[in-house]
């Protein structure tokens, strides 16, 4: 059976504000594991990110690289996914 692909809402966030919000094609992220890549119809999960980039190809095909310490990823039905972040404060 056919289906169309779909974009991803992806939304990222730290205590102190939103690093990302909009759509995206593919996310690439750093767990506790090892590094996952998320596409459309990826299985709901939920793990722990460790310090790394978390990488972002929007729709257009343009990448969007953010650094973090750490994070928590979930991956929601319906393609949503909500990355919780820490960065590294820039003190």
């Amino acid at each position: 059976m056919y289906r169309d692909f779909m974009n991803m809402k992806l939304g990222i966030y730290t205590i102190e504000k939103t690093l990302f919000d909009g759509e995206a094609e593919k996310i690439i992220a750093r767990t506790s594991t090892g590094e996952i890549t998320v596409l459309d119809g990826h299985v709901p999960l939920v793990s722990e990110l460790t310090q790394g980039e978390i990488r972002i190809l929007d729709p257009e095909k343009r990448e969007t690289r953010l650094p973090i310490q750490a994070g928590f990823i979930e991956v929601r039905p319906e393609n949503k996914i909500v990355i919780l972040a820490e960065q590294k404060s820039a003190s």
